[in-house]
């Protein structure tokens, strides 16, 4: 079972937090990637998609509000200001999600594959000594599965 150090890409595009939108979405489309990222100081502080670019042209719902004794209280505040906050974000910094889902230099297959699925992503982060040295994409893993795949045989009868 390969791990990720054999799988990733030992030198990932990054970018920063001050880059702004307009820049990181050219960038994603020349180099077709589905996401990169975010450094500082040589430490992963964040991941940024195409998604989020994505979610910048979302319909921005206004919040709910529920009366409780005759008062009106807004239902879910907080998360509509934090998807109003990524809506309207100029730089990486604001739209990028924080605290990214990252693995161990020496995570299987398995484990890479398992986070993806269970937590939507579509890159992750590998790192060593909390230090970002690599990042793996969903056709990484599909390469590798692959690869596994023509090394198992199988036995009839």
């Amino acid at each position: 079972m390969p791990f990720a150090s054999e799988l990733m890409d030992r030198e990932p595009l990054t970018v920063q937090v001050e880059l702004p939108v307009p820049d990181l979405a050219r960038l994603l489309l020349s180099e077709r990637l589905d996401g990169v990222c975010v450094v500082k100081d040589g430490r992963c502080v964040g991941v940024v998609t195409t998604m989020d670019l994505i979610f910048q042209e979302k319909r921005v719902q206004i919040p709910t509000y529920v009366g409780l004794l005759n008062n009106l209280l807004p239902v879910g505040m907080r998360r509509k200001e934090q998807a109003m906050e990524k809506v309207t974000g100029a730089t990486v910094g604001e739209i990028m999600s924080s605290f990214p889902k990252v693995v161990a230099y020496d995570a299987t297959l398995e484990e890479i594959a398992t986070l993806m699925v269970d937590s939507h992503i579509s890159i992750v982060p590998v790192v060593r000594d909390d230090r970002l040295v690599g990042v793996i994409s969903k056709p990484d893993v599909v390469r590798a599965a692959l690869a596994h795949m023509g090394s198992v045989h199988f036995s009839h009868g």
